[in-house]
């Protein structure tokens, strides 16, 4: 800032204030007035602005209309001021407060231009700024102004380091050169900015900015803002050099933890402000330096530092600091995490464990028993495991419990519904794919042989595989290997593969539906799930465990079913099997305000059944049969029923030989 002693005051009359010729003309007076006494004369627009050296930027710079004062100052009080300051003021009251008149056509002209320029300057889309020898800021157009975020009046004949800190423009002027395409860091905003000296006679008179908001280009405005939060929000401290090791930014954290030394460090070179640092050592042999543990204001800090390269130049240091106090609540907060995680893992395994054990399929038949029997040893191998049966028969439950109750427990079971996705979509779900392979890949997915890796992978509804993809399985089959699509290489894999389906492969096979080679490769073991109807005897305790399941999920006390009611479950051929039940027992819990679950509860078309079930057989409490009559009548029933002693003597629990003997002793005709 300029310290005057000596000054004296004058009031401007002429009409067209001070312009350009003007302006030139004080100019001139003062160079002269210099020459002659060895004085530099400064000027300031009463009582708004700072002291300017006398220019012809600084003087067009006040904007000096009529009736405006100015005042003419030296720096000291002694002859040669006291007469420099007398002859220019009384200069500017005969030659610019008396102006002849054969002068205003061209003052006119002048003025006009000067009105023009400054327009032009203010209407356009990028920010202008001049300063003059002394660095004061001598023009602004309207649009630096808004990037500087202040008025005129603080700007004008202020030194442009007081505005903008990180600023070039006196180099500009010191070196003598020119900059293009530089981006600078101006309150929050990106600029890209040009930088040149101005000359007159050859001679530097000051130097002009012209830069441009890159926020406001098109997608720029979102990515400059984005950045800008990330750095904000930063708990790390954050600190930018650039190319010339000036310091153009800190970050909200950096001026928390360091605000002693974070004052008024915005345009410092680090060289001066910090030498002997680590930003300043980087900076020289651009090197990163990492993991450095260091004191800063007291505090016990941790800090990278990496030098900015763009397309191999050097573009600035950016550094980044962590107190390492923080780091170690980080660590502890990390590893209390890590034992919930694994706590929570082991408490989930358990579960999936419980949930899914062989011996939480439900049912006492002989025929289950089988299948169970079967189930452990497939557990204990890894060979293929091809599950059959019709739908809600319990395929899924069968194959997690095998998954399980193997090695492979604490590893992946993941299910593919082989009917549900779209033929054109399978590859891709069931293999990945890579980015770019296919329009809008825009990034890189693993398929579920992936993701299933060290585990088990049921391929649900397998029957329903298109023939093209069948092909692609049996090669996975074959060589335990995947390929993405638009992978480069084949990708090794260990998965246990547990296939289900419904349908008829023999019968598919037959017509060329189904692949032969693919079924032999999945029918390694064999497990037939019986329809519920071919296991009566498991429905009373299927309905006790559903019960009892289903209580939790309504909030309900049911105590259990009445034996009313349970005899039409018995009778009910179940098409839907074991889900069926379990949403019929669920419907009649909705329904039942009871303890227990009555016939009224059940749907009517099985309560229709109970009252069919009663006409059939009838027992006379007053008048007891013998045991073989109600034997006879039980048999008759089944046969009447089942049509097959096998299916018969599943119902009733008894051998299909026991069926076939009985049925001879008491003449029973399987044919009627």
């Amino acid at each position: 800032m300029v310290i005057v002693i000596y000054t004296k005051q004058i009031y401007i009359k002429n009409p067209s204030g001070l312009h350009t010729r003007f302006a030139a003309m004080i100019v001139n007076k003062a160079s002269q007035i210099k020459s002659k006494y060895g004085v530099n004369l400064y000027v300031k627009k009463a009582p708004y602005t700072d002291w300017l050296a006398i220019s012809m930027l600084a003087l067009l710079s006040l904007k000096v209309i009529q009736n405006d004062d100015i005042i003419i100052a030296s720096k000291n009080d002694n002859e040669n001021d006291l007469k420099a300051v007398k002859e220019l003021i009384d200069y500017i009251e005969l030659h610019i407060n008396h102006n002849s008149s054969n002068m205003e056509q061209i003052d006119a002209f002048i003025e006009e231009s000067k009105i023009a320029n400054e327009q032009i300057l203010d209407g356009l889309p990028i920010g202008i700024l001049v300063i003059d020898l002394y660095n004061n800021i001598t023009s602004i157009n309207e649009y630096a102004l808004n990037i500087v975020e202040k008025n005129y009046e603080d700007v004008i004949g202020k030194s442009i380091t007081d505005i903008i800190p990180n600023t070039e423009l006196p180099n500009i002027i010191k070196n003598n050169m020119r900059q293009f395409g530089q981006l600078q860091y101006i309150n929050n905003k990106i600029t890209m900015v040009n930088r040149s000296p101005i000359f007159m006679n050859s001679k530097p008179i000051g130097a002009v900015a012209a830069f441009h908001d890159v926020s406001d280009l098109v997608g720029m405005k979102e990515l400059n803002e984005k950045f800008s939060k990330i750095l904000e929000n930063s708990h790390d401290m954050i600190c930018f050099l650039d190319e010339h090791g000036n310091i153009n930014y800190i970050n909200p954290a950096y001026k928390k933890h360091f605000p002693n030394h974070s004052e008024n460090l915005i345009g410092k070179n680090i060289l001066d402000s910090s030498p002997n640092g680590y930003r300043a050592k980087v900076f020289k042999d651009k090197k990163s330096l990492t993991n450095v543990f260091h004191k800063k204001e007291g505090l016990d800090v941790i800090s990278n530092v990496d030098p900015i390269f763009i397309d191999g130049e050097f573009k600035g240091v950016i550094s980044t600091t962590k107190p390492v106090n923080e780091i170690k609540q980080l660590l502890g907060k990390l590893r209390k995490s890590e034992e919930e995680l694994n706590y929570y893992k082991e408490e989930f395994l358990k579960q999936l464990s419980h949930n899914s054990s062989f011996k939480d399929i439900i049912g006492s038949s002989s025929t289950l028993k089988d299948i169970l029997y079967i189930c452990e040893k497939a557990s204990q191998s890894t060979s293929t495991v091809l599950i059959r049966g019709e739908s809600g028969t319990g395929k899924e439950l069968i194959a997690k419990a095998i998954h399980n109750n193997s090695s492979r427990k604490n590893k992946p079971f993941v299910r593919v519904n082989c009917a549900a996705i779209p033929e054109n979509l399978l590859e891709s779900e069931l293999f990945g794919y890579e980015k770019g392979a296919f329009t809008g890949a825009t990034k890189s997915k693993p398929g579920k042989f992936t993701i299933a890796d060290g585990g088990t992978i049921f391929l649900d509804e397998i029957g329903d595989m298109p023939l093209s993809m069948q092909v692609k399985l049996l090669r996975v089959l074959q060589e335990r290997e995947i390929e993405s699509l638009g992978g480069l290489s084949p990708q090794k894999i260990d998965v246990r593969v547990i296939a289900a389906t419904n349908r008829n492969l023999e019968e598919m096979m037959k017509k060329d539906e189904f692949r032969e080679d693919l079924y032999y490769r999945l029918n390694v073991l064999s497990i037939s799930l019986p329809p519920l109807r071919d296991r009566k005897e498991d429905i009373s305790l299927l309905v006790e465990h559903f019960i009892n399941k289903l209580n939790l999920k309504l909030n309900k006390g049911i105590l259990g079913i009445e034996r009313e009611a349970l005899l039409p479950l018995q009778e009910y051929s179940w098409p839907g099997n074991i889900r069926e039940l379990e949403n019929i027992i669920e419907r009649s819990m909705n329904l039942c305000d009871e303890a227990y679950i009555t016939i009224k509860d059940l749907p009517s078309y099985m309560q229709k059944l109970k009252a069919n079930n009663n006409r059939s057989f009838d027992l006379d409490e007053e008048n007891i049969l013998p045991f073989e009559e109600y034997e006879k009548q039980i048999i008759t029933l089944a046969m009447k029923k089942y049509k097959s002693f096998n299916r018969a003597g599943k119902a009733l629990g008894l051998t299909h030989r026991t069926i076939s003997l009985k049925c001879k002793k008491y003449n029973i005709d399987i044919n009627k």
